[in-house]
């Protein structure tokens, strides 16, 4: 039998990249572009050398292992059009995206799956570019499912290295701390992750990474607030030159995912009886910043 074809949602930098990852495989891949865009059915990705020629569709009409790298906000439209398909029934999604939802739980189905990285990239033109190797994590949104072997071969050959685990939950709280703790003071600041250290108080970081820590052992996570601003600054510091996607939002004047970092953990805290006072100021900080650009 064989395997279906792959679906990349959008054309965003890490999608861009698996794609050309993945065709450089020979595999089937198809790109999905946004409902009534104007398209000619075809798009062309430069990586380096070699150019990539994708078919592109904007509909899911046979399943397919789904790859989907979008904003927070983009989850829930996504799965909803995605519902409206009888072929997602027995399709595999693969979805990416800094924060939380509140409403994952009603939102993604448990078989479905959380891929984390560190691995950068962006966009140029028709191009898109390697801009920093790492590794991925990939596990599903219930422990006790499973995905493809042959999906999950193919994604550790396109970009290596990749590794599967179980409960993915603790992986994603520490990936939220880490956003929640650099993110938006780079907005605040209007500054490059290496330059917030000068801004930032101790005590003010250590508060964040506490409320952050206390909201998810009451999730059932266990999180250390001590190693969650450690591994903080060792990211600034090793991504010291980088400027935050939130912060290029920011300047593209694109919404940004506050309301997914920081604001998730403010509202959560809230709805749990617990007090984030650190967390829901910079959520307001930086909705004041930015004038609270609705995702919509």
């Amino acid at each position: 039998m064989n395997n279906p074809p792959w679906l990349v949602v959008g054309q965003g930098a890490i999608g861009s990249l698996m794609a050309v990852r993945l065709a450089a495989l020979d595999v089937p891949v198809q790109i999905k572009l946004r409902a009534g865009r104007e398209t000619t059915g075809e798009l062309k990705i430069r990586s380096g050398a070699e150019r990539f020629r994708f078919a592109t569709v904007e509909n899911l009409t046979a399943p397919s292992w789904i790859f989907a790298a979008v904003k927070a906000y983009q989850v829930a439209p996504l799965i909803h059009e995605l519902r409206s398909s009888a072929a997602f029934q027995a399709s595999t999604l693969i979805v990416s995206y800094n924060g939380m939802l509140a409403d994952e739980a009603s939102l993604l189905r448990d078989s479905d799956l959380h891929w984390i990285t560190t691995h950068g990239a962006y966009r140029e033109a028709d191009a898109v570019i390697h801009a920093g190797h790492g590794q991925s994590w990939l596990g599903p949104q219930q422990a006790e499912h499973r995905a493809p072997a042959d999906m999950v071969e193919q994604l550790e050959r396109a970009l290596p290295p990749l590794s599967w685990i179980n409960h993915i939950a603790p992986r994603r709280w520490q990936k939220l701390a880490v956003n929640c703790l650099i993110n938006p003071f780079t907005v605040i600041h209007e500054c490059r992750n290496g330059d917030i250290l000068r801004h930032i108080r101790a005590d003010v970081w250590q508060q964040v990474a506490d409320e952050i820590a206390a909201l998810a052992t009451q999730r059932g996570v266990e999180l250390s607030p001590q190693n969650l601003v450690q591994q903080a600054e060792q990211v600034v510091k090793a991504t010291a030159n980088n400027r935050s996607s939130m912060l290029q939002d920011y300047l593209q004047q694109r919404p940004t995912e506050i309301d997914y970092l920081n604001g998730f953990i403010a509202s959560a805290s809230a709805e749990a009886g617990l007090s984030a006072p650190a967390n829901q100021q910079l959520w307001q900080q930086v909705l004041d910043v930015t004038g609270g650009r609705d995702p919509r």
